[in-house]
């Protein structure tokens, strides 16, 4: 239950079995259990100046999440995931090297929402 993909995991088996409203409480759920578990382990290292574009950014996308969140159209909502999980995981997999992300800054730590611990 550690790492950032917690919940896209446990959505590949949940969104098929819960409605996804529910579905996506419990990976956020979940997903806040493992990475708060884990930036208590390592919360001598954290650096608020290099953390701070990373909170406000998730904090900003919150309100959109949760305004789309009723919203969703179930089985679209399926697919897309489906087809990000069957494209995204074996290519991440197969990878040789992962690439590096150069450029961006803290706008672009911003957009990408809370870190990973």
């Amino acid at each position: 239950m550690s790492g950032f993909g917690f919940g896209l995991t446990a959505m590949a088996v949940w969104a098929w079995a819960l409605e996804p409203r529910l579905a996506a409480v419990l990976a956020v759920a979940g997903a806040l259990a493992g990475q708060v578990l884990a930036a208590l382990t390592v919360r001598r290292g954290f650096d608020g100046a290099r953390l701070a574009p990373f909170i406000v950014g998730g904090l900003l996308g919150l309100p959109l999440g949760l305004w789309l969140l009723p919203r969703l159209d179930v089985p679209l909502f399926r697919a897309l995931l489906g087809a990000l999980l069957v494209t995204r995981c074996p290519l991440m997999l197969l990878a040789p090297r992962l690439p590096r992300i150069g450029r961006g800054g803290r706008i672009g730590d911003a957009a990408s929402g809370p870190p990973v611990a």
